[in-house]
């Protein structure tokens, strides 16, 4: 056989990130609208303002600057204008966001841990599938102990108890660690417009458990099973118009 014909007669395998892990395991037809079908999710004010202050924030630490002006120039630069209703509406969450860059600065000014990188890839097979994710920041602390960190910009601030056992968080660790070769010992989420930084140990337990789940989701992506879970349908962004909606209007 030749090396063309055994390339493809391997199985192609699938990738799957957290985010349509994610969205499977919150309602598997809602994956297939999204990611089969095609169909787009509008930005809304919510969505517009995490994303711009994601990006700005991913600029300014690449960039090396530290100044605030530097900054506020990244979140000037990266401010996305869609979604929002209207131009007041915009105005009163890019004043929201000058204050947090703002608070943001002043506090990253005290910090004695140094960053490693910013929106850092990992990729690792697991079985069949291989699994990619991009985690915000890493940063090693004066004794070397990795903390990963990931952004947050909604109102409130979860527990550390929450944070340890946040399933994004624990799927970055995991990816941190077979796809990086990284031991993460702690896991923060840096809740930008709250003015929090909240951080818990990194347990390693359940790691194959966790595995062995993103294995499954992406098994039943792979077998094209997508049943509705009408569980979330009331946060659902297609509840609408989704033939199997529990939260139509009357």
């Amino acid at each position: 056989m030749s090396s063309l014909s055994a390339a493809s007669s391997r199985p192609v395998s699938l990738e799957i990130s957290y985010t349509r892990f994610r969205i499977y395991r919150e309602c598997p037809w809602k994956y297939k609208l999204l990611f089969v079908d095609g169909r787009k999710i509008p930005l809304t004010p919510k969505s517009s303002f995490g994303l711009s202050l994601h990006r700005a924030l991913e600029a300014w630490l690449e960039s090396g600057e530290i100044s605030l002006e530097s900054l506020l120039s990244f979140l000037r630069s990266r401010w996305l204008t869609d979604g929002y209703p209207d131009e007041d509406s915009e105005a009163r969450s890019y004043a929201k966001a000058v204050r947090a860059m703002t608070r943001f600065h002043g506090e990253e000014e005290s910090r004695r841990a140094r960053t490693v990188c910013v929106e850092k890839e990992f990729v690792w097979a697991s079985g069949a599938h291989v699994i990619r994710g991009m985690i915000d920041r890493i940063d090693q602390s004066p004794d070397g102990a990795y903390e990963l960190i990931d952004y947050k910009t909604g109102r409130g601030a979860p527990t550390p108890e929450q944070v340890a056992a946040d399933r994004q968080m624990r799927f970055y660790a995991l990816g941190a660690r077979r796809g990086l070769g990284l031991d993460p010992a702690v896991l923060t989420v840096d809740c930008v417009v709250a003015g929090e930084r909240v951080s818990a140990p990194y347990d390693a337990a359940g790691e194959d458990a966790l595995d062995a789940d993103i294995r499954a989701a992406a098994s039943g992506i792979e077998a094209a099973a997508f049943p509705p879970d009408t569980k979330y349908c009331p946060r659902c962004d297609f509840k609408s118009d989704c033939p199997y909606s529990a939260a139509k209007a009357p």
